[in-house]
């Protein structure tokens, strides 16, 4: 989107959000002003025009004062002029205001900042959603921009908002409710490559997994879920993960008690604790040197200084874990890989065409 452009997307978007804030005052200015004009051409019974009756509003409201009065004008009119300026002065008063608002109370650069983020998640592409910036969903943001994912944040919520701004100011976010189809469309949904359902209730969960594949039938969804018989229900829905909190808790607890290094381990990696090495999954691509090749010609520890830990065969539920290296990798084999990520960038160029 060109400069120019832009400019007046963002000019059209002020004059609309300057106009929603002044309709009212300025309509209660109209107001007062033809009452005004209305007023004077009654308590004159038609002796003064329509003009004059307007100038005389038009010098009372805006106080200039010239001393041009409409003959005769007795004590009716002089009562009549002295509401007219009171009311006249409390509506401009309050236009004022608003206005004063509107720029100073950060509303300006409010609309400024949103606007620019609407236009730079409509160029994005391949990107992550995350519905939901609460207990869940704030981890989940943490661990995808500390792996470099472009991403797009939903949240309906003032305190959710504020502690993205704080936090990851860099991060566009959607006030909205992300169970409303236009919202998921708004932040790219038919371009986006995956999306995480984080909302608190599994309704909402379940609704927008279910919206989200329809709209976009080659995406990636991992969903929340509290009630763990619901599982199968999302994977129907059209899950591709779903985590439940419940189970993974439990499941936490018990690997701390019984093996607390392999934890540790997994958490110092998984969670960015050692930014040096990273567990990454590389996908063998159509017309890469790997397909068909098996490990031991692949010689992947000699090009990219990495072992294959794990590894995955299109069609297959389970892993090959700790392959020999007569391993035969094919196109769509999946690599699970420990190291640092100029070697995962290394092999994953490799595995490109």
């Amino acid at each position: 989107m060109g400069l120019l452009q832009t400019t007046s997307l963002l000019a059209k978007a002020l004059a609309i959000e300057l106009y929603r804030h002044l309709r009212v005052p300025l309509s209660l200015l109209a107001l007062v002003f033809c009452a005004g004009t209305l007023g004077y051409w009654l308590l004159g019974q038609g002796s003064w025009s329509l003009v004059n009756c307007a100038y005389m509003t038009s010098i009372t409201l805006t106080t200039v004062g010239y001393g041009e009065i409409l003959e005769p004008f007795g004590a009716r009119e002089r009562l009549f002029t002295m509401g007219l300026m009171w009311s006249g002065m409390g509506v401009t008063l309050y236009a004022l205001s608003t206005v004063t608002a509107f720029l100073v109370e950060e509303r300006l650069s409010n609309l400024v900042r949103e606007r620019k983020m609407e236009m730079h998640v409509s160029g994005l592409a391949g990107h992550m959603i995350v519905c939901g910036a609460g207990r869940v969903g704030r981890h989940v943001i943490a661990e995808m921009v500390a792996s470099q994912q472009p991403l797009v944040v939903i949240d309906d919520r003032v305190e959710s908002s504020a502690w993205l701004k704080e936090n990851f100011p860099a991060v566009p976010v959607l006030r909205g409710d992300a169970t409303d189809e236009d919202v998921l469309r708004s932040a790219g949904l038919e371009r986006a490559r995956g999306l995480v359902a984080a909302l608190p209730e599994d309704s909402q969960n379940m609704l927008i997994t279910v919206q989200a594949r329809f709209v976009n039938p080659e995406i990636k969804i991992g969903t929340r879920c509290h009630n763990n018989k619901l599982v199968d229900k999302f994977y129907r829905a059209g899950a591709n993960y779903v985590v439940s909190t419940d189970f993974i808790g439990g499941m936490r607890i018990a690997s701390e008690m019984i093996r607390p290094q392999v934890v540790s381990f997994l958490d110092r990696m998984l969670r960015g604790q050692d930014p040096t090495v990273r567990v990454a999954e590389v996908t063998v691509r159509e017309g890469s040197p790997l397909a068909s090749q098996t490990l031991e010609q692949a010689r992947l520890q000699e090009r990219t200084g990495l072992l294959a830990v794990a590894v995955k065969h299109p069609g297959q539920d389970d892993f090959v874990y700790n392959p020999s290296p007569q391993e035969r990798l094919g196109v769509g084999a999946v690599l699970i890989v420990i190291g640092n990520p100029g070697q995962i960038a290394a092999l994953e160029t490799i595995c490109q065409a």
